[in-house]
C-alpha cells in the first residue's frame, strides 16, 4: 500500500528497508537520541530483524489496517510513522487488550502516533508535518477522530511539528526525564478532527 503526500509517500515495509533499519538501529542513531535521550538503544542482529520483517510483511493484505508506514522521499527511505493504544490515562494499552470489536469513537482506547525522521539531513524540512497529516488521513478513513502524540518538553522539533498540525497538550509530569542533568517533562498532546 503507498499513500502519497506533499513531498513523499508513506508506504508498506520493504525487506530492502532492512539494511537502513539495521544502520539506523546500530549506528545512525541520532533519530532514538533526538527523540528518547535518557534511553539506551539495543543492537539489532541483521538476520533477526530481516526474518521478523518477513513474518509480518508476508500477513500484510490490501485490507489490513496498518499500525506503521514507511516514509520515503525522492526515492529514498528516510524514516517511519507507526500507531499505538493508549488508555482513558494516556497509558500504552497492549494491541490485545483494545477492544476491536467497537468503533473508533466507541472504543475507550485511543491512538497514539510515532514518527521518526532517521535520516537527519531531512530534518527541518516539514516532512514529518505532512507524513503525520497522511497517516491522520488514512485512519480518518475508518473513523477515527482522536490522536495523540508523545514527547518531552526538549525535543523541540517534535513540539514544533505538534503545534503545526494543532495538536494541544492534554497531560504534563513534570520532571519525568533527566538529560544531561536538566530536568523535562513528559507530554501528551491530542489533535481532534
Amino acid at each position: 500500500m503507498k499513500i502519497s503526500f506533499d513531498g513523499g509517500i508513506l508506504r508498506d515495509y520493504q525487506l530492502s528497508d532492512v539494511e537502513d533499519e539495521v544502520r539506523w538501529t546500530n549506528t545512525d542513531t541520532a533519530w532514538f537520541y533526538a527523540d528518547t535521550p535518557w534511553m539506551t538503544l539495543e543492537l539489532v542482529d541483521p538476520d533477526e530483524l530481516r526474518t521478523d520483517m518477513t513474518q509480518i510483511i508476508s500477513g500484510l493484505t490490501e485490507d489490513t489496517i496498518r499500525w506503521r508506514f514507511e516514509i520515503e522521499v525522492g526515492g529514498r527511505h528516510i524514516g517511519m510513522v507507526s500507531s499505538y493504544y493508549l488508555d482513558e490515562n494516556f497509558e500504552p494499552t497492549p494491541w490485545e487488550a483494545v477492544d476491536q470489536s467497537k468503533n473508533a469513537e466507541g472504543n475507550r482506547s485511543v491512538r497514539g502516533l510515532g514518527i521518526e525522521i532517521c535520516e537527519t539531513a531531512f530534518w527541518g524540512r516539514g516532512i514529518g508535518a505532512n507524513a503525520l497529516t497522511a497517516f491522520m488521513e488514512y485512519y480518518r478513513s475508518f473513523g477515527e477522530r482522536r490522536f495523540f502524540l508523545e514527547t518531552w518538553s526538549g525535543n523541540e522539533r517534535m513540539l514544533g511539528c505538534a503545534r503545526k498540525l494543532g495538536f494541544a497538550e492534554v497531560k504534563r509530569q513534570k520532571g519525568a526525564y533527566t538529560v544531561a542533568g536538566k530536568a523535562y517533562d513528559g507530554l501528551v498532546l491530542e489533535k481532534r478532527i
